[in-house]
């Protein structure tokens, strides 16, 4: 019984990291839809050279979940999570590139420079869902709540404080942002 627990546990984790991120049926598809940048699901495009902002490890733990160091051989398959202490840094997307195969589809993932050297992997798609990756203010009102958050006007002030300490906003976007809310 336990067993079996286990394994429909794995397959709802499973189901749910799937169904965040946009699969392409072919690689020449996702080539296509990323031809001029890679548009989120909130609106923002994504292009080589842009900043982004780094938030937190979406597990609460030291390390993210979606932000990994890019593997170095074609059979190199291990996937080591970013820091911690990353947070709230910007990196550069060097190259928008694709992960995946015939049978499971391909995904979009930016491959960003946070240090000279040091180049890492980003499941775009799972990143933005779990605030790994902050979206620009702009974007962040086109983004699809998730059920189980309470989109309270008090959280919603909590996170545009967040974005803010982060340096993903300026102080004059958090106060139009934040009379929007209170008005």
């Amino acid at each position: 019984m336990q067993k079996i627990v286990a394994v429909l546990s794995l397959l709802v984790a499973s189901v749910n990291t799937v169904a965040q991120t946009q699969n392409f049926p072919t690689l020449k598809e996702a080539k296509e839809a990323t031809k001029n940048g890679y548009k989120t699901k909130s609106g923002w495009v994504i292009r080589e050279g842009d900043r982004i902002n780094i938030g937190k490890p979406a597990t609460g733990e030291k390390r993210f979940a979606y932000i990994y160091n890019a593997p170095g051989l074609a059979l190199d398959l291990s996937k080591t999570p970013m820091e911690r202490n990353w947070s709230g840094k910007s990196a550069t997307v060097r190259n928008i590139t694709y992960n995946g195969s015939k049978r499971s589809g391909f995904s979009v993932i930016l491959v960003i420079n946070v240090a000279m050297m040091v180049n890492y992997w980003v499941e775009i798609d799972n990143a933005i869902e779990d605030e790994e990756i902050l979206i620009p203010a702009e974007f962040a009102k086109n983004k699809e709540k998730s059920p189980s958050t309470g989109g309270s006007v008090a959280d919603e002030l909590k996170k545009l404080k967040e974005l803010l300490d982060a340096g993903a906003i300026t102080q004059a976007e958090y106060d139009d942002q934040k009379k929007k809310l209170l008005d």
